[in-house]
């Protein structure tokens, strides 16, 4: 059996190799509460863009359409939402040398981009909702720190850009507070996470690295099914318990370069119904006619699916995905 090639301490480092470092993903958001699932998929290039000396890396990211219970952006709420986020992207992401990510880093290139494309948007949409929608996304983009704390909400940044580079120790095996951005528009749940490396390289020659986690967030079982940020219930309930859950992922790196293939995590809370939310991200492996299909299973060999939008409507909307601009 092939040995993992560690650095010091049996740390993962990411090898960037030159000139340059692309890879395109399919990503998979699973929503289920109770017997109600939804679902988001949309494909994503990750590329290197540069390293600030002893600060950080920078990353581009690139997303194509997003489908939505295997649906295209078709009412006109949902395209004006899907229109106004198309602005974040390309989006650079800054991040620390163990994969963590830091913020937005063209937060300027962001609101340049939609100076130009406001006056568009407005011409196409017309009436009340689009007039308060897009006075919504002025204020949302203000600030570098409101973009930052957009996409800290947001899940494949947190799965993906997460602490993954680090030292696993003597025994392959770390121990950190983490956090997932899994209840809604309120602040990322706490989980306390064991992270386990194989020292050996898997059956595929790809290094394995699993994360199980607890959840130790103060919030209870109401406040985050109300999706609140603290911790309110306690002051009416002062008995009421925190709430309970888990975590558990599989992450598959590349042997030489110790970049992502794959990844897929789930979490689930212990709520009434229960609530479980999975991501799956894995690497595509283009053809020319699955060019633009998201990756929605994991198979012995990556599958690609052609997504024709001939699918039953459900009740969840593009416009969810960008709610924060609504406030909600």
């Amino acid at each position: 059996m092939e040995q993992v090639e560690f650095t010091d301490h049996n740390a993962l480092k990411l090898q960037l190799k030159p000139p340059h470092f692309k890879r395109s993903y399919g990503v998979l958001y699973t929503y289920t509460s109770g017997s109600k699932e939804d679902t988001v998929k949309f494909n994503l290039d990750v590329t290197y863009v540069k390293t600030i000396i002893d600060r950080s890396r920078i990353f581009r990211l690139e997303r194509d359409v997003v489908y939505v219970n295997d649906i295209e952006p078709d009412l006109l709420a949902d395209q004006l939402a899907y229109e106004c986020g198309k602005v974040f992207y390309p989006l650079l992401v800054e991040v620390d040398f163990s994969g963590k990510y830091l913020g937005v880093y063209n937060h300027p290139e962001i609101i340049s981009r939609w100076k130009v494309q406001r006056p568009v948007i407005q011409e196409y949409f017309k009436g009340e909702t689009t007039e308060r929608y897009l006075i919504l996304m002025d204020k949302a983009i203000a600030s570098v720190e409101q973009v930052n704390m957009i996409f800290y909400r947001e899940l494949f940044i947190s799965s993906f850009f997460s602490s993954l580079y680090q030292s696993y120790g003597e025994h392959f095996e770390t121990e950190q507070t983490c956090y997932f951005p899994i209840v809604g528009m309120a602040d990322p749940v706490q989980f306390n996470v064991v992270q386990i490396i194989d020292p050996v390289l898997n059956e595929a020659h790809m290094v394995q690295l699993v994360h199980r986690g607890t959840l130790t967030d103060e919030r209870s079982a109401r406040d985050l099914k109300e999706e609140q940020s603290y911790a309110l219930s306690k002051f009416s309930y002062p008995d009421e318990p925190s709430a309970t859950g888990k975590y558990h992922a599989l992450y598959r790196f590349d042997a030489e370069t110790k970049a992502i293939v794959s990844l897929v995590a789930d979490w689930e809370l212990d709520l009434e119904p229960i609530q479980k939310t999975q991501v799956k991200v894995f690497e595509r492996v283009k053809s020319s006619e699955e060019e633009k299909a998201p990756l929605i299973e994991e198979t012995k060999e990556p599958v690609m699916i052609i997504l024709d939008g001939k699918y039953e409507k459900k009740e969840r909307k593009i416009t969810d995905i960008f709610n924060f601009l609504l406030g909600k």
